[in-house]
């Protein structure tokens, strides 16, 4: 109830809002974020966790909740993000010289029985191709939640 209160304030705000992170091990949230681009707005924003509260802000058809089969597909590819307790595998920020290309940045935030840790990846076009595999493939899956049939 809280995180759609948020989503709620969030939304009138114009911002994507940030989601509690469930409290079970095991727990995750994935937040994908876009700025810049020709119109300097990105290209839509995203946010889900492990207990399939989902927000999108500039984003066509957005649900409201994940379905179990992509929450569990999602848990899977966040299990396999590289998250460094302390420095990242990967620079948190990573940008070419494109000044109209769209910068996205995942954060992936979990829990396990290590504790609470967060991993941030920034990048734009021109270098997207030093991003981790995994974690493309976990950008592809959650931005692909609002529009499964258009991808």
């Amino acid at each position: 109830m809280l995180n759609i209160l948020l989503a709620a304030l969030a939304a009138q705000a114009g911002e994507l809002p940030t989601l509690v992170l469930p409290p079970a091990d095991a727990a995750w949230v994935v937040r994908v974020v876009t700025s810049g681009g020709f119109t300097g707005r990105g290209s839509g924003s995203y946010t889900a966790s492990s207990s399939g509260d989902v927000a999108c802000l500039a984003v066509p058809a957005c649900p409201a909740r994940l379905p179990p089969d992509t929450q569990r597909a999602l848990s899977r590819l966040v299990r396999e993000v590289p998250v460094a307790p302390t420095s990242p595998a990967f620079p948190s920020r990573q940008t070419g010289v494109c000044n109209d290309c769209v910068t996205t940045t995942i954060s992936v935030r979990r829990r396990d029985h290590e504790g609470e840790r967060t991993q941030t990846f920034t990048w734009d076009e021109t270098t997207r191709a030093g991003v981790p595999e995994d974690v493309l493939r976990l950008y592809v899956a959650v931005t692909g939640i609002a529009a499964p049939h258009s991808r």
